[in-house]
């Protein structure tokens, strides 16, 4: 990801504004991509619960979910073969073990990238917070300027 490097006191308070309104929107969108990554991390720890769950359970009937809200009665057949989803749609046999390594895995890759992501965000906020007082001291100056003028033009009114 190439960034170029903006110096924001050279900028016009219009083009700080907009820039600002960009950054937020980024910030949004990492926002959320974050928190997706956090479901998408508690679904599979969910996942590796369940297995281990599963192993300590001495019942032999339970509840297999069709819908969020449709159950079927089932019956556990064996407590150590699960079919695990390795991602678009296709699925494959595995031990608890194997399976819980599958997840596993797959939670620490959400882990290193959310740390990204929360570096991301980290940095943009920097970034936002620095456009914020770069445009305070903007609208600031022009304020100034503009009371300048008011004397100016009332002196010359005398």
């Amino acid at each position: 990801m190439a960034q170029r490097r903006i110096d924001l006191n050279q900028l016009q308070p219009q083009q700080i504004v907009e820039l600002r309104k960009n950054t937020e929107q980024e910030i949004n969108h990492f926002t959320q991509s974050l928190q997706a990554l956090q479901t998408a991390q508690s679904k599979l720890k969910e996942c590796i619960s369940s297995i281990e769950s599963m192993s300590t359970t001495s019942a032999k009937e339970l509840l297999v979910p069709l819908t969020s809200s449709l159950y079927l009665p089932g019956e556990i057949v064996n407590k150590d073969e699960y079919l695990v989803d390795i991602g678009t749609g296709y699925f494959v046999g595995k031990s608890a073990k194997e399976a819980i390594k599958v997840y596993s895995g797959k939670v620490e890759k959400l882990n290193e990238d959310a740390k990204k992501l929360k570096d991301i965000l980290v940095q943009k906020n920097d970034t936002l917070n620095s456009m914020s007082l770069v445009l305070r001291e903007k609208m600031i100056e022009y304020e100034q300027q503009q009371q300048q003028q008011e004397q100016q033009q009332q002196q010359q009114a005398v």
